[in-house]
């Protein structure tokens, strides 16, 4: 078999790892792991499995490094599959269960995507899906985790980058729980501030804050950002909200955010990943086009620097400079022209 084919090979059967991940999420096996080794018959009963069938799906974990098979019959979670408990710092096990349950089956139907010009009939959630959340508690709840494990890490890196200390009070625009907000509030130990956001995401929010220490500077609005934005904050902070929307959608966003920050001389943030003018083959490439095909799915789109420019045009921003974080993401600094 040429090399070629191998790879293609290779790809095509590695379907199964993300898929195994999520499962391994969604049955809390790394929290029920912890810091032991156990057998399979012994996680099974505090998992509510089969015995015979976790004993196979372990050792396939073990394959991919999420376990450790220590060859007496026992397994232990790896340093990657900790990462899959909730009380982990860097805890990615609501990102998984997200992608297990919510991203992953839009994916069966990227041919009729690609070929129709527009999201697919019957994705769970789809184009309205944020209102929907309203409606569903389970799923609010798991979607509302997933962004905070990605918040954690992206807001962390944001304000390592970029001086938030000179900002009063922050506006969390579309901000779920207020991860993002926590991290600014921390950097910027005078700061208040407040997320904007559905009502599905208010008592999660609340808990946050009191956990991250900011429940006296943070607070909860309910609203829409396609509605007026009247609430004043010297920072607008928009963490992968345009990224959720085509461009139609992502205009009136991006025109009331403007609007709010030209009445108020307000800075505007993004942290959104950009795309390459130009895709390579290469991992950080293939991540970043991962994300605009989920977001094809879902009636989104990543965008490049032109892209952005042209869309922040549409609130009468321009955008001022850039400061890089991982994997293609950015924060985008832009102001009232």
């Amino acid at each position: 078999m040429s090399d070629a084919a191998a790879d293609l090979r290779a790809m095509i059967a590695a379907y199964w790892k993300p898929h195994a991940i999520c499962a391994a999420a969604r049955l809390g096996l790394a929290d029920a792991l912890g810091d032991a080794s156990l057998d399979a018959a012994t996680l099974a009963a505090k998992i509510d499995a089969d015995a015979a069938n976790l004993e196979r799906f372990l050792r396939a974990l073990a394959s991919i490094g999420i376990v450790l098979d220590k060859g007496d019959g026992t397994f232990a979670l790896t340093e990657m599959g900790q990462r899959l408990r909730a009380d982990h710092a860097e805890s990615l096990r609501g990102m998984a269960r997200h992608v297990g349950t919510q991203l992953s089956p839009s994916f069966a139907q990227l041919t009729e995507c690609v070929a129709k010009g527009r999201p697919p009939e019957g994705i769970a959630y789809g184009t309205q899906g944020f209102d929907d959340l309203n409606d569903d508690a389970k799923a609010a709840a798991i979607f509302n985790q997933a962004m905070v494990d990605s918040s954690r890490r992206f807001a962390a890196e944001a304000v390592q980058a970029y001086d938030v200390t000179g900002f009063a009070s922050f506006a969390d625009i579309g901000g779920g729980h207020g991860m993002v907000l926590a991290e600014l509030l921390k950097a910027a130990p005078d700061a208040t501030g407040f997320v904007l956001d559905l009502p599905h995401a208010e008592e999660g929010a609340k808990a946050l804050f009191a956990r991250q220490g900011v429940a006296d500077r943070a607070r909860f609005v309910g609203g829409s950002f396609f509605d007026p934005i009247t609430h004043a904050a010297d920072c607008y902070m928009l963490k992968y909200i345009l990224h959720d929307w085509d461009d139609e959608h992502a205009r009136q966003i991006i025109r009331r955010v403007g609007a709010a920050a030209r009445d108020h001389g307000a800075t505007v943030l993004l942290i959104e990943r950009i795309l390459p003018e130009t895709v390579q083959e290469r991992g950080d490439h293939a991540i970043a086009m991962y994300g605009d095909m989920t977001m094809m799915l879902w009636n989104g789109r990543e965008r490049t620097k032109a892209q952005f420019e042209q869309l922040l045009a549409e609130g009468d921003l321009v955008l001022t400079r850039t400061a890089a974080l991982s994997d293609n993401h950015y924060v985008i600094e832009a102001l009232s022209n």
